[in-house]
């Protein structure tokens, strides 16, 4: 019998799991661009920087494969698209940099992407 899936009808763990990789991916990518930048002069602040970055990103590898291991990928990978969100958001905090209204719109499509998707059924359940 096929189960559906749904946002309300993960698990809370699942759900945390699925936050906290967002916002480490988020982390993760913000510091590497800042650090990469001025990788090849070797400052030791920005240097640091994109390894602590790295470090973070090699991190929520792993705690995608465990997310991986409670849900389906076709639940996981939209939900986890919410990155997608925060990143503008901290590359215009953090990096001030300029984001068009055009990507702001593309933005607003992702969200609504989320959203049909995760009610769509999966073959699977949760566990």
């Amino acid at each position: 019998m096929e189960k559906i899936i749904k946002i309300n009808q993960l698990p809370i763990k699942v759900l945390l799991l699925i936050g906290i990789n967002d916002l480490l991916d988020t982390t993760g990518q913000l510091l590497m661009k800042m650090g990469i930048h001025h990788l090849t002069h070797f400052p030791a602040t920005e240097f640091f920087q994109f390894w602590i970055g790295f470090l973070i990103y090699l991190f929520n590898f792993f705690l995608w494969m465990k997310i991986l291991s409670k849900i389906d990928l076709s639940v996981a990978l939209p939900l986890a698209s919410t990155s997608y969100i925060l990143i503008p958001f901290a590359a215009v905090f953090f990096l001030h940099e300029h984001v068009p209204t055009t990507r702001w719109l593309g933005l607003v499509l992702i969200v609504l992407g989320i959203f049909f998707v995760s009610q769509h059924k999966s073959s699977r359940g949760a566990a």
